[in-house]
Order: C-alpha cells, then sequence, then structure tokens
C-alpha cells in the first residue's frame, strides 16, 4: 500500500498506513492484551499488563523486559528466546509455557506456576523463584547462578548440565529431580528433600535424603 496517497484513502485504511511505519510494536497488529496474542519480536518494554490473560499467545523473540506481569496467565504461551530481563512475574501462571533460550536474569517469579515448561538453555541468573512450581519442568543447560529458589517445588525437574552456583535451594523439593552433570558450587541446600534425587555424580539419592544426598 502506498502511504503517501492518504487523501485518496478512508479513515481506516489511513489507520494502518499510521500502524505500518509507526515501530516494530504496532507492526503486530494481532499483538493486544489478550488470550492468543500474536507478539513475535514484538516491543513491549516495560508493558504494564497485570493480570492480563495471554494464554496461548506468541511472544517469540519478544522484548518484554521489566514488563509487569504480576498475576498475567501465560499458560502454554511461546516465549522462546523472548527477553524478560527484570521482569514482574509474581504468581504468573507460566504452566507448559515453551521458555527456551529465553532471558529470565533478574525476572521476579515469586510463587509463579511453571509446571511442565520448556526452560532449556534459559538464562536466569539471578532470578527469584521463592516458593514457585517448577515440577515437571525442563532446565537442561539452564543459567541458574545466584538463583533464589528457597522454598521451590522442583520435583521430577530435569535440570541437567544446569548452572546453579551460588543458589539458594534451602528448603526446595528436588524429589526425584535429575541433577546430573549440574554445578552446584558455592549453593545452599538447607533443607532441601532430595528423596531419590539424581544426584551430580548420577547416584540416586536415598527417600529420607534431606539437605545432602545419602
Amino acid at each position: 500500500m502506498d502511504c503517501r496517497r492518504k487523501n485518496m484513502l478512508s479513515p481506516l485504511r489511513v489507520a494502518i498506513c499510521i500502524i505500518a511505519i509507526g515501530g516494530n510494536t504496532s507492526a503486530h497488529a494481532e499483538c493486544r492484551k489478550e488470550s492468543g496474542a500474536q507478539c513475535p519480536g514484538a516491543i513491549l518494554k516495560n508493558v504494564a499488563w497485570k493480570h492480563a490473560d495471554l494464554s496461548g499467545g506468541n511472544f517469540r523473540d519478544a522484548n518484554l523486559e521489566g514488563a509487569n506481569l504480576e498475576g498475567a496467565r501465560l499458560r502454554g504461551a511461546d516465549l522462546r528466546g523472548a527477553n524478560l530481563k527484570s521482569a514482574r512475574l509474581v504468581r504468573s501462571d507460566l504452566a507448559e509455557a515453551n521458555l527456551e533460550g529465553a532471558n529470565l536474569q533478574g525476572a521476579n517469579l515469586r510463587n509463579a506456576s511453571l509446571s511442565r515448561a520448556k526452560l532449556a538453555g534459559a538464562r536466569m541468573a539471578k532470578a527469584y523463584l521463592e516458593g514457585a512450581d517448577l515440577s515437571y519442568v525442563s532446565l537442561t543447560g539452564a543459567d541458574l547462578t545466584r538463583c533464589y529458589l528457597i522454598g521451590a517445588d522442583l520435583q521430577h525437574a530435569d535440570l541437567r548440565g544446569a548452572q546453579l552456583d551460588g543458589t539458594y535451594l534451602n528448603y526446595a523439593n528436588l524429589k526425584e529431580a535429575n541433577l546430573t552433570g549440574t554445578s552446584l558450587q558455592r549453593s545452599r541446600i538447607i533443607g532441601a528433600r532430595l528423596a531419590e534425587t539424581v544426584w551430580l555424580d548420577g547416584r540416586v539419592c536415598s527417600s529420607t535424603s534431606v539437605g545432602s544426598c545419602e
């Protein structure tokens, strides 16, 4: 469409022309605060979408740095490669979401639900995940350096090859989680439940292990 001939266009077509030249955020006409939103590559930095229902949405490679998504519903959303650095995701629902390769550094995910989410290769250094539900989650090769996972539910989580150096895992539930090849240097695991956890060297912890693999 030739946007220079505005005098020959209807008001609706003029509006479309403005959207088309207005930048990356506006270029996504389907990018709305609603379920199934289509926002791949969109620039949504610092957006305030608290308690929004964005379930099943496509936010692949989107820039959501600093976004306020507290209590938002992102169940099953595609967030592969998305930038969620320093985002606020307290009590958000990210169950079954795909966050492979996403940047969650410094994000606040306290009490968030990430059950069965895909987080392979995600960058999560210094993320705050106290009380979060990470059961059955895939975190293979993820960077969780200096994360706060105090009281988090990580039962059956796949953490093979993940970086957990300096991470706080006090009182976390790691029952039957797989920690093969994981790095836990300077980490805190006081009171962590390690029943039948697959430990760093591949051995299986006893069903009564708490705070150390026995």
